[in-house]
């Protein structure tokens, strides 16, 4: 019991910033065969009946494991419930996107989907804070489970067709960043007064410029990443978009 607590409360091995070690890059590569065999898997499953059961099972997963963790972070962290609010643009996807997915709500596709995928991707690539331990500790783990989640959510709706990203939504997307904003912003740092960089428009990101304030470069990089994947998601839809301007 001991150990389990222990692991469930992240002291385990040496604390320290783990980020582009062992640990890390066993875990991306975890998370790319798990989303090769999540993406074999429903193609297997676009010919028969059942093609959203894989989608409609992770989603399940996703939200049952949302509220789990809280319920662990609150009895062995004893952390306040504000913090428990989902801050991050990630935090609020894990719970955002499986709801859409098992409601099959398209506007919220549109809104959301593609802004998780990238967060997903880039919170791999750039793991600030996550690999806190040489031991795979359940933070650790909550971490990776999350954005897993909203990695494989939006690929597999996108690989059985009811997901395709177009020029012709970006004002859907933009709109859900600017609910993320909202919720980061407002939300968490002036309501509940919370004190994290939630929306990462301050601090020492890679690609910030010197003497231009973050929250610009930072908006300025999402857009054009945003717009770009928008368009390589449906070329045709997006082309026909552009000619009807």
């Amino acid at each position: 019991m001991e150990l389990l607590t222990n692991w469930l409360k992240g002291n385990m091995g040496t604390p320290g910033d783990y980020s582009y070690r062992p640990i890390h890059w066993y875990t991306i590569a975890a998370i790319a065969v798990i989303t090769i065999i999540a993406v074999i898997w429903q193609l297997q499953l676009n010919g028969g009946k059942k093609a959203g059961k894989l989608i409609t099972t992770i989603a399940w997963i996703q939200l049952v494991f949302e509220i789990g963790w809280r319920l662990i972070y609150l009895l062995f962290h004893h952390t306040p419930w504000a913090e428990l609010w989902p801050s991050y643009p990630c935090n609020l996807g894990g719970i955002l996107i499986p709801l859409i997915a098992l409601t099959d709500w398209k506007t919220g596709k549109k809104m959301f989907y593609l802004f998780a995928l990238v967060g997903a991707v880039l919170t791999f690539s750039i793991p600030d804070g996550i690999f806190t331990s040489n031991v795979f500790v359940f933070p650790i783990f909550k971490s990776v489970m999350q954005h897993t989640g909203i990695l494989l959510i939006p690929v597999l709706e996108y690989i059985r067709g009811t997901y395709r990203p177009s020029l012709r939504h970006m004002g859907y997307i933009i709109s859900g960043c600017a609910i993320h904003a909202v919720n980061s912003e407002i939300i968490a740092r002036i309501v509940l007064g919370l004190p994290e960089d939630y929306m990462f428009f301050r601090g020492t990101l890679p690609f910030v410029i010197d003497g231009v304030p973050q929250f610009i470069t930072v908006s300025v990089c999402a857009l054009v990443v945003l717009t770009i994947l928008s368009f390589l998601g449906d070329i045709r839809d997006s082309v026909r978009f552009l000619r009807r301007k």
